[in-house]
């Protein structure tokens, strides 16, 4: 019984050692392998995927070689539509064919006739009284010419009695005769001098006259020009080739001076009514000048519009018919507070100068004058394109590379930056645009494919550019 009960005993102390000395064992190995794993092993070098460049299709920037265009709509109106309007009184004693509205008169034609009886006699008798005015003067020069004769003879007469005075002075004072001699010779020298001084005043008092005949004479041939003047205005004419708009009075009508008669259009011009946004305003400054919108202008310069070709386009029947036509200036000053926009005006010099193109062709000139306006007339609403030879270059680039807010991604070395450029207008061949050389110039690429990777990269926007991988298509 002592042996089983001794070999229980030790097996209970073996399994007390080894539970006691085993485990810290175990963790001592541990901590051991670890740090001897720990300085063996070597960091396994972490591999990053390589992300692919944003793929971009490019066209080629061209520089533009012919003008740009201003479009705009605008109205026919008159040129210049007068009231004629009579400057004598009279009675109307003829109205002409002529003078009725709608017809067509050239320069000169007469339209009315007022009764020229008084003005005739007027005339006459300031002519009869300028004639006697001429004659008066006439008649002074030959009084002028025939005292000056007489004071001639006077002065000779005076020294002819100043020798006798001087000879019977040396006789009387010799006792060579009586002192009643001397005497009479005295009284002949006074009498001589006495003609010489009365000649001598009339003369001058002659010659005083003469402005007062002058003044006479000229005020009399005033009187005759101005009498001429309103017997010439008894004949009312056309100012200029144009319409008869209205007639206002007829025959036997009384008419005071002042009254108007007719109302007259002038239609050697055609003028067009437009209007162009500040924007196009600026716009023509800047493309003439050869600087930014946001140049300054000298202060004269600066109420004036550059006189530019304009075409005045008007469209019937499947046709353009058009005139040629030059921006004149500002109609008025400033902007119209209801539209917002500059008035303008555009004047065509020869309204009958009409051509016409196919409405879909602009190269195609018509074959045949078939329902063609003879004229460029008031009322038309038209279409106007103002052309302009920029100083400045511009610069060509397909339409839909422009972006959003005027921008264009330029691509230069492989990087693509966000640029903003001026948009001008759209041709058939792309957009036009200016923009600086340092941002944008002829040969550079810019992007004509989606880019929404640009979104939120500061890269796209910046100087450095961001890298993209280039696909050209033009």
């Amino acid at each position: 019984m002592l042996g089983p009960a001794r070999a229980s005993h030790s097996l209970t102390l073996l399994e007390t050692i080894i539970n006691i000395v085993v485990p810290p064992v175990v963790v001592a190995l541990g901590v051991v392998g670890f740090f001897v794993l720990k300085a063996l092993s070597k960091p396994v070098p972490r591999e990053v995927p390589e992300q692919p460049l944003p793929v971009v299709q490019t066209a080629q920037v061209v520089k533009h070689s012919g003008g740009l265009e201003l479009a705009t709509d605008g109205l026919v109106v008159p040129y210049r539509e007068i009231q004629l309007a009579v400057e004598v009184d009279g009675r109307v004693i003829e109205k002409t064919p002529q003078c009725e509205a709608g017809t067509f008169v050239t320069k000169g034609t007469l339209l009315l006739r007022i009764d020229k009886t008084d003005y005739e006699i007027e005339v006459n008798r300031l002519r009869e009284q300028l004639r006697q005015a001429e004659a008066a003067l006439a008649e002074w020069a030959v009084d002028i010419q025939n005292t000056q004769k007489l004071l001639e003879i006077a002065q000779q007469q005076l020294e002819i009695a100043k020798r006798d005075y001087q000879r019977a002075e040396r006789l009387f004072g010799n006792n060579a005769i009586p002192q009643a001699e001397f005497d009479n010779a005295k009284k002949s020298l006074l009498l001589a001098e006495q003609e010489v001084v009365n000649l001598e005043n009339q003369l001058r008092t002659k010659q005083a006259s003469k402005d007062r005949l002058e003044a006479v004479r000229d005020q009399a041939a005033v009187q005759l020009q101005k009498a001429e003047v309103d017997l010439a205005r008894t004949e009312i004419r056309a100012p200029s080739d144009g319409v008869v708009v209205n007639d206002l009075v007829e025959e036997n009508t009384y008419v005071r001076k002042g009254t108007t008669v007719l109302v007259f259009e002038d239609t050697s011009r055609a003028q067009v009514n437009c209007q162009l946004t500040m924007r196009q305003v600026a716009w023509l400054w800047a493309m003439l000048e050869g600087s930014s919108v946001d140049a300054k202008l000298a202060t004269g310069e600066a109420y004036k519009v550059p006189k530019l070709p304009v075409t005045v386009e008007y469209e019937l029947d499947g046709r353009v018919f058009y005139w040629d036509g030059t921006l004149d200036g500002y109609e008025g000053l400033g902007v119209d507070d209801r539209t917002r926009m500059v008035p303008c005006r555009i004047l065509v010099p020869n309204p009958t100068a009409v051509k016409s193109k196919a409405a879909n062709s602009a190269g195609a000139q018509a074959t045949s004058p078939m329902r063609q306006p003879p004229a460029l007339v008031r009322g038309m609403y038209v279409s106007v394109r103002i052309h302009v030879n920029p100083k400045m270059a511009v610069l060509r680039v397909p339409e839909r590379a422009i972006q959003p807010g005027n921008v264009v991604g330029r691509v230069r070395d492989g990087k693509l930056r966000m640029v903003p450029v001026e948009f001008a207008q759209v041709v058939p061949e792309g957009a036009l645009v200016i923009a600086p050389p340092e941002l944008l110039r002829e040969g550079d690429s810019v992007a004509v494919s989606p880019t929404p990777f640009v979104e939120n990269n500061p890269l796209a926007f910046s100087e450095e550019g961001l890298p993209v991988e280039v696909q050209s298509v033009l």
